[in-house]
């Protein structure tokens, strides 16, 4: 079941827009984004404090420059 939700977060963050946070850490979670910024430990913890025991992905926004493969 973990693995599903967790599938579903990565899917989520392959095909949302999420140009509006480059360079930023973002957590998701029920496919939206429930936390960003700068610093992964703060993004994580707010995270944790908005799901409690649900999963949720952490994913850094690469920079426009950045290429993935």
């Amino acid at each position: 079941m973990a693995q599903l939700v967790q599938e579903k977060n990565y899917e989520y963050f392959m095909q949302a827009d999420v140009g509006r946070f480059i360079g930023e850490w973002i957590a998701i979670a029920d496919n939206k984004v429930i936390a960003h910024g700068k610093d992964v430990k703060a993004v994580a913890a707010k995270a944790q404090e908005i799901t409690g025991s649900k999963k949720f992905l952490l994913a850094k926004v690469p920079s426009q420059e950045a290429m993935i493969f």
